[in-house]
């Protein structure tokens, strides 16, 4: 039994001067020490060897005590600010201000993602066959016994040579997250009762928790003494089906001469061959062992069957520099950046004539090279929207370098409440009958308005035509971010016409596409809720509300992003991705006393 330990120092200091009567300044600065994370009872395992990008290529790693991370006591965090009266009429002013923050990197990160799979520290073991024969929990511990190996934890922290699972790990560089933040705002009071805002917002932020696979295939891997890269190979094989490839040949067999490599590599690589995933095919390459049907090629002898063939042929880091987990091994790493400008018009209204509200609208500009936080899940992979923020080159990063998944270039925000003006008191059918009053006064209307525009997507290939982690983006001929509108082809909502399809096209091993990250914008978003509300007085103690809510009054759907892999069938298709809901009217009543 072990319980971590996640240490955080913060001081902060601040003080306002009155410099003038009509100017303030605000000055502050925080001291936050960020402690690596320590285990009472159990020890902090890290790899004994450098792992990050650039280090040099092992099947040898062993995990030993150690730090995730560096300890930082450098973080000094100033901000300064002022308010300031130009016209000491108490109807304007002007706001700026300059701050650092820093944030915390999330402590589900470590739990979930790095202490339970820390070599001789923890075990998974499974069992399929027992529950399935009818297993009963009395006779589970002879199970377990057997499940668990003779080796020892110490023994264990080395994981073997070579291995096709995958491991997380934690950069020994990791820093936490820092924000710059700058801001100005103009307010004036305009009329009785009403004021204007103009904000300008701006934020940088640095050392962002993000992540990569180190052993992300290298396509472009070449052979001393060869000319062709894997790339090169690749390509020829896919361009002429008759080509035996040197290079192939050698890795595959140890012998360039050996055309048993080259078919051996075409048979269990034929659908990749035809599509164009390279990627994929560096990891079938990389993976590969030594089987019966390998003797029989001749590219592998019978003392080394369920031999790995690069670690024969002596190309064990080729591909990937780290044998041992040729699944994935994931670095968490503090080396994604943001930027985001936004100009924000703000109307408010306080309450007058029954009447309060606020309008606002924002133009912004997100961009980032990572939108989805790592420590949610894992480092994402495949087709998926988020996986856009894992690299697609390891070596250049500013490939992601985009619209951030969650910008937003127009917004604009309502929100109002109004005291309908009928009854005694109101403006109008004073000095009505009781009865008649319990009926139309009394009665306050309320709701909110929100509309957006689209959030950007990424068009996948649904290839990996350059790495194997993350599917190349599709090639678009004359493609522009705003090309997506809602049309119905046989009964059917799609945000891509046929027209638009037409002009989508897988990209050539060795190229990511050319449309990028986030290229595309979904539908814009809309959506009004309103409520009708009135209050009755029973007694001096208890009264009665009674209210109708409508959810999405006007019953509008928003769309989100559509299918958006070239190779599905039902590309471009968007009529099942609904991101809000129908229209909901809800009747209440509530008695308080």
């Amino acid at each position: 039994r072990s319980s971590d330990l996640y240490p955080e120092l913060d001081f902060y200091a601040q003080d306002n001067w009155r410099v003038r009567p009509n100017l303030v300044l605000d000055l502050g600065v925080r001291w936050e020490a960020k402690l690596n994370p320590s285990s009472d009872g159990r020890p902090i395992l890290v790899p004994n060897q450098p792992f990050v990008l650039g280090a040099a290529p092992t099947n040898s790693l062993k995990w030993a005590a150690g730090d995730l991370f560096k300890n930082d006591l450098k973080k000094v965090l100033p901000s300064v600010g002022f308010a300031w009266d130009p016209f000491k009429s108490g109807k304007t002013s002007i706001r700026g201000n300059y701050r650092i923050a820093s944030d915390r990197i999330a402590t589900q990160l470590f739990a979930a993602s790095i202490y339970q799979n820390i070599p001789g520290n923890a075990l998974g073991a499974s069992n399929t066959t027992f529950g399935q024969g009818g297993g009963l929990f009395r006779n589970v511990a002879p199970v377990i016994a057997a499940l668990v190996p003779s080796s020892t934890p110490e023994a264990l922290r080395q994981p073997a040579a070579f291995g096709t699972g995958s491991i997380n790990t934690i950069d020994p560089n990791l820093q936490f997250p820092q924000i710059h933040s700058w801001s100005l705002s103009f307010q004036r009071e305009v009329a009785r009762n009403t004021i204007v805002e103009v904000n300008y917002i701006g934020k940088h932020g640095v050392h962002l928790l993000g992540g990569y696979n180190a052993n992300q295939v290298n396509i472009n891997a070449k052979v001393a003494g060869q000319t062709e890269s894997f790339l090169d190979a690749f390509n020829a094989i896919r361009a002429n089906a008759s080509y035996n490839s040197p290079l192939i040949n050698l890795i595959m067999s140890g012998n360039a001469a050996n055309n048993g490599g080259t078919a051996r590599f075409r048979a269990l690589n034929t659908t990749n061959i035809t599509q164009g995933n390279v990627g994929a095919a560096a990891v079938v390459a990389s993976q590969k062992t030594c089987v019966a049907a390998d003797v029989t090629a001749g590219i592998c002898t019978n003392a080394q069957l369920n031999q790995r063939l690069f670690d024969v042929n002596g190309f064990s880091s080729l591909l990937q520099p780290y044998s041992q987990f040729t699944g994935g091994l994931n670095v968490f790493d503090s080396s994604d950046v943001s930027k985001y400008h936004g100009l924000e018009l703000v109307l408010r209204r306080r309450v007058n004539a029954g009447l309060t509200f606020q309008l606002a609208y924002t133009l912004s500009k997100s961009l980032d090279n990572r939108s989805w936080d790592p420590s949610l899940s894992t480092i994402s992979t495949g087709s998926a929207q988020s996986a856009s923020s894992t690299p697609f080159n390891n070596s250049n990063r500013n490939l992601n370098y985009a619209w951030s998944d969650f910008d937003r270039r127009h917004v604009f925000q309502g929100t109002y409440v109004y005291e309908l003006p009928f009854g005694n008191g109101r403006k109008f059918a004073a000095g009505i009958p009781k009865a008649l009053d319990l009926a139309i006064g009394g009665w306050q209307l309320s709701g909110t308005l929100l509309l957006t525009s689209g959030r950007p997507f990424t068009v996948y290939s649904g290839l990996t035509t350059f790495s194997n982690l993350v599917n190349s983006t599709a090639d678009c001929s004359g493609c522009t971010r705003d090309m997506g509108s809602l049309i119905v082809e046989s009964g059917r909502n799609f945000w891509f016409d046929a027209t638009a399809r037409a002009k989508f096209t897988s990209p050539a091993p060795g190229s990511i596409g050319n449309t990028g990250r986030n290229f595309f914008l979904e539908p814009r978003y809309f959506q009004t809720d309103a409520s009708l509300s009135k209050k009755f007085r029973v007694t001096e103690r208890i009264n009665f509300d009674l209210r109708v809510d409508a959810r999405n009054l006007t019953n509008s759907p928003s769309f989100a992003a559509p299918t958006a892999v070239l190779t599905s069938t039902i590309f471009g298709r968007i009529n099942d991705s609904v991101n809000n809901a129908a229209r909901r009217i809800q009747f209440s009543g509530k008695i308080n006393f």
